[in-house]
């Protein structure tokens, strides 16, 4: 290498722009309802390659809502710490190490009395260090992952994110170009605590599943539902919002029950009548309910009346389904997170 110096002719020039490494990077979301990892290559701010990509159900809010003291029980989070331990043998033969994954955590576990003491087992037992993350977090998070999925410009895309116990509704302001969210305390968990309890009247801890749901139990549990949303803002009323989730989100159920990843409120009402009136047996013949990692059939009906509770309020245009594993994709790109040591 020969320094050429300020003198000489090409001295001065700058150096070339250092191309950005890739990293091997995973991204936990332990969220109220599944376990979610994604594996992947990161360059700069860009998801290059996803090595793998996997959410496990584990009910943490049934089981919470099901509670009487509101605490987890042992063995859910006997579940929940097998899943993540086979989930890290995973990222060790993808040769991911400890220090190159994060993880997050959502609703429940701000809300349980010992979803704090969870966690802390989780890093004692495995070695990873869980943030408890916000509402407001969890917005960002999901909007980032919208972001990464789709070719739209940030500034077109509302994002819609799901889960067990809370849902999500994020945008960019355009006047400060900060993010904006509507959220709510629901998710697919204690909506169906909901129609159990408060609607046909059961304990929900005695109660197995709601099947088969009447029609009027379906519009009981939508007003109520609707009671308990937020006034909606002025930049959501009427819009066209990308929603995202897994194979277990309710969008991906409205897909699958409509063949159609685009769907308006009527649309959305259309899939609900298609899954009222059925006893589990039935209902778990449906597409939705296929596969060895979907979630029970009695999680069917309240997750439909919230998609068509929150589209109806909120008086949305259409809703678009963006497969996605959780926020795993905006939580790998989130440089800050893995710039410290975890």
């Amino acid at each position: 290498c020969v320094w050429l110096g300020a003198g000489h002719p090409c001295g001065s020039l700058p150096w070339p722009a250092m191309k950005p490494q890739s990293q091997r990077r995973a991204a936990f979301d332990i969220g109220s309802g599944a376990t979610k990892l994604v594996v992947a290559e990161v360059v700069g701010s860009h998801v290059t390659t996803v090595l793998f990509g996997e959410e496990r159900p584990v009910p943490f809010a049934i089981e919470w809502k099901k509670s009487a003291d509101g605490r987890l029980s042992d063995a859910i989070q006997a579940q929940g710490l097998a899943v993540l331990r086979a989930l890290l043998e995973v990222c060790r033969q993808h040769g991911v190490e400890i220090t190159a994954c994060r993880a997050v955590a959502t609703e429940v576990f701000r809300k349980a009395a010992n979803g704090g003491d969870f966690l802390q087992a989780v890093q004692s037992q495995l070695g990873l260090a869980v943030e408890v993350v916000s509402q407001e977090v969890e917005a960002e998070l999901g909007f980032r992952t919208a972001v990464a999925l789709q070719d739209a410009p940030p500034q077109d895309i509302v994002c819609w994110d799901s889960g067990g116990a809370s849902f999500q509704i994020t945008s960019l302001d355009p006047a400060g170009g900060s993010l904006r969210s509507w959220v709510g305390a629901l998710g697919s968990g204690n909506t169906t605590a909901m129609l159990v309890e408060g609607v046909q009247g059961h304990a929900f801890a005695e109660r197995a599943t709601p099947n088969p749901v009447s029609a009027t139990e379906a519009e009981s549990l939508i007003a109520k539902l609707r009671s308990e949303l937020l006034p909606v803002p002025d930049w959501l009323r009427g819009a066209s919002v990308t929603a995202i989730g897994g194979p277990n989100s309710m969008f991906c159920v409205a897909n699958e029950a409509l063949h159609s990843r685009s769907y308006t409120v009527s649309e959305a009402r259309r899939a609900l009548v298609s899954v009222l009136d059925l006893p589990d047996a039935e209902m778990a013949a449906k597409p939705f309910c296929q596969g060895e990692l979907k979630e029970p059939p009695g999680l069917i009906v309240p997750k439909v009346c919230l998609l068509v509770a929150v589209m109806e309020h909120a008086a949305m245009a259409a809703v678009h389904f963006c497969p996605s594993i959780g926020s795993c994709q905006g939580l790998l790109i989130s440089d800050e997170r893995y710039s410290t040591s975890s």
